[in-house]
């Protein structure tokens, strides 16, 4: 096979495990599956994610290859969103409260954080809110404290990523740093 076909098969891989899917796929998840048929190293697996972005942008096709939460996602291009959003119109997911956002935004800035500190800077009960939160991924528990009872330390997930479209952490970092 050539390095041309071989770089084409390679593109079509690609392209259809992110069009079957609605999560970011990492790097790791793209090589795991491509060298099942074809070597590949990291470097031209990023070219040929990076090449695939251009390429989206350059033809101004109707999705863009985006990087969120660690991966990679195919997402509607801005201006054709309020398309896409009639489709969906009666499927919108549920909204995030004004509470869960405030104890997201807690969280963010001062991960990890236990449940009374949350309470201290709210004050008020945030035990709903935190379980919400864990139901829908946004938060986790990222670790115990070696204090009496042991409290639960909280901490956002890659699906906070997604659902606010960030790229890493460090990207979250940043807006707080222009913000500040």
């Amino acid at each position: 096979m050539s390095i041309i076909t071989k770089k084409k098969e390679i593109e079509r891989i690609i392209e259809a495990l992110l069009f079957s899917t609605s999560d970011p796929l990492s790097l790791h998840k793209f090589k795991e599956i491509i060298e099942i048929s074809y070597p590949i190293a990291m470097a031209e697996l990023r070219v040929l994610l990076e090449n695939l972005k251009e390429e989206y942008r350059n033809e101004k096709r109707g999705v863009q290859l985006d990087e969120i939460a660690e991966g990679y996602l195919l997402r509607t291009v801005e201006d054709l969103f309020p398309y896409v959003e009639l489709l969906h119109r009666k499927k919108r997911g549920e909204k995030i409260s004004k509470s869960a956002t405030e104890v997201l935004a807690i969280i963010a800035f001062k991960q990890p954080i236990t449940r009374a500190q949350i309470e201290a800077i709210r004050g008020v009960d945030s035990s709903g809110t935190l379980h919400s939160l864990l139901e829908r991924g946004l938060i986790e528990v990222k670790a115990r404290l070696e204090t009496p009872g042991r409290p639960s330390q909280y901490g956002l997930t890659k699906g906070f990523l997604k659902h606010f479209g960030l790229k890493d952490f460090q990207q979250l970092n940043l807006l707080f740093e222009n913000h500040s």
